[in-house]
This record gives C-alpha cells, structure tokens and sequence, in this order.
C-alpha cells in the first residue's frame, strides 16, 4: 500500500465517521479525545500481541492466538494513529519526515558517540 492510498482511506473513514453521527460529531474535543482512547485501546491490544507472540502470555491466550493477530493490531495502531492526527490537523508526511531527518543527523550521531565511549546504549 501507498502512502497517499493510506491517506486517502483515514480521509474517508474520518468522514464515514461523521456521516454515522448524523453529521452532528458530538464536539471536536470529544472526537479527539474518543480517538485517543482507542488508540490506547489498541496500543493494550497490541501489547497482548507482542507477549503472545514471544510464548508469555497465559496458556488459554497462547492456545487461542489467531496467527494473524500481531500484523493486524499493528494495522490498527496505525490506523487509529492517524485518525487523531487528522482529528488535531497533523500533517503525519511533514512531521515523519522532520523527526527522520532529526534522528538522522541528531540522534544517530549521539549514539555512535555514546557507543565509542563504550556506554551500553540499549
């Protein structure tokens, strides 16, 4: 998938979201703060996954695990993700790409410095 088909689909879920609603989205504040809930939602989801996928999850949740499950809860962290940064006005292409270039002239450096000095950076 496409960056821009990415795009295009939030826009569209984000106005079926409105339409659902009667066209009448409760306030901005609430649909902001809706979205942020779910993404913790999902973010716990994921979780669940990640553990599951690493063997450290209960023995019923192990048993039961869809084989699936870990891509799709990343799809919908991302999903979700980027419905609150339409919801607050985030353009996701300008900010992703200033914290890239951040990391890639800032942060990379710092670690390559600590690593030299022998500092355990992970």
């Amino acid at each position: 998938m496409e960056f821009k088909e990415l795009q295009e689909f939030i826009e569209q879920q984000h106005q079926l979201f409105r339409s659902l609603k009667g066209g009448t989205l409760t306030t901005e504040r609430e649909d902001i703060l809706g979205r942020a809930v779910k993404l913790s939602e999902e973010f716990g989801e994921l979780s669940d996954e990640v553990l599951a996928s690493m063997g450290l999850q209960r023995k019923g949740k192990l048993e039961n695990r869809d084989p699936e499950g870990l891509s799709a809860e990343f799809a919908d962290v991302i999903i979700v993700t980027f419905l609150l940064a339409r919801s607050m006005n985030v353009d996701i292409p300008s900010a992703l790409a200033r914290k890239i270039e951040k990391i890639r002239t800032k942060h990379n450096q710092e670690l390559k410095t600590q690593h030299e000095k022998g500092n355990d950076i992970l």
